[in-house]
């Protein structure tokens, strides 16, 4: 899409699809978060807030009101959920990462064109925070909040994905990396008969033919075995150069070898999306203290993402035969679009052109 047409596009998709679907009462909080938080880098909340208001104790109280809104954070999950680019056939990668002393649970849908779409946020702290004595007192208080949790970072995982796939009206397919392996969460996906894609490590045990085997010693590349009682597949990736192949563990009994291992290559997108959360937002920058303000910044964060997938499936010049160096993603190329419209007229004006 031409970049002249992209800010009329997520104009139409902003307020026709989206703000729709938020509770009229929040409808001016959610239109200051898409000024402050959506494709502008961040620098802090209160310095975004400012950008946005100018008046610097109205900007700093309405962004507080912002970040600690629990019910427009569940409306914005609503509202990705309603916008029905996630379909029973998408593949929806999930992960955790790190933000400062934070931790957020994402979903993204895989596109083939090297970022996925967020489709589902949530948050909460991060278990490696310092318990030392003289740990910053910030990390301290902190860590106190996180041993207080009455659920563990598995069950907020669970209970996410059942409050998703009861949004949706149906489970997406899921991606998950190895650190997802778990018998707990497998079982969950196995009971709501999801079909899921989990990378197991090599030493993970499971049962063929009544013997006890590592997913290591399988003989083929493509097994059904049994785990824990249920019954599910293990598919090998070939040897590569170097480390180890994948071992994929999956319920989907249907697709052919090679397909399951596209499905997961591609599960990478969700890292190349945080990449550009972290460093074209600067979202790395974030000493946030509360799981809720990050939910809140990352919906917003988010929203780019969903923005520029709606508006153009097109993604110019992603994938062109470039040098793998030089090659520009298409979020990025998106929010230098955003920047290029809004300075245009300003440096027009400085250098005597208007």
């Amino acid at each position: 899409m031409p970049s002249n047409k992209i800010i009329p596009a997520c104009a139409q998709i902003v307020q026709n699809q989206i703000q729709p679907s938020i509770p009229a009462r929040w409808r001016s909080q959610y239109r200051f978060g898409i000024q402050a938080l959506t494709c502008r880098p961040f620098v802090s909340l209160a310095s975004n807030a400012r950008q946005t208001v100018p008046h610097p104790d109205t900007a700093s109280t309405k962004m507080d009101r912002l970040v600690g809104n629990a019910g427009l954070a569940s409306a914005l999950g609503a509202a990705a959920c309603n916008l029905g680019f996630v379909t029973p056939r998408s593949l929806v990668n999930c992960d955790h990462s790190q933000f400062g002393g934070l931790l957020a649970f994402v979903g993204a849908v895989q596109t083939g064109k090297g970022r996925a779409i967020p489709c589902l946020v949530n948050t909460t702290y991060w278990a490696g925070l310092p318990a030392h004595e003289d740990a910053p007192k910030s990390r301290q208080r902190m860590r106190a909040a996180y041993k207080a949790l009455d659920y563990g970072l598995y069950d907020q995982v669970r209970t996410t994905l059942d409050e998703f796939a009861r949004r949706l009206g149906f489970w997406p397919r899921l991606v998950f990396d190895r650190g997802f392996g778990g018998e707990a969460l497998i079982r969950f996906l196995f009971q709501h008969e999801a079909i899921f894609y989990i990378r197991l490590k090599a030493s993970r045990l499971v049962d063929l033919g009544g013997q006890k085997l590592r997913v290591d010693q399988l003989l083929a590349n493509d097994m059904t075995v049994i785990l824990k009682g249920m019954r599910l597949r293990v598919v090998r990736s070939d040897e590569p150069v170097t480390g180890e192949p994948w071992y994929i563990l999956t319920s989907d009994m249907a697709k052919g070898r090679a397909k399951i291992l596209r499905i997961y290559y591609h599960r990478f997108e969700i890292e190349e999306t945080f990449k550009d959360l972290k460093h074209i937002l600067d979202l790395d920058l974030t000493k946030l203290m509360k799981p809720l303000s990050l939910k809140v910044l990352l919906w917003f964060a988010s929203l780019g993402f969903i923005l520029v997938h709606l508006a153009s499936h097109c993604h110019p010049r992603y994938g062109q035969p470039r040098h793998p160096k030089k090659r520009i993603s298409w979020y990025r190329q998106f929010v230098e679009a955003l920047q290029r419209q809004a300075y245009a007229q300003m440096t027009d004006l400085i250098t005597g052109r208007l």
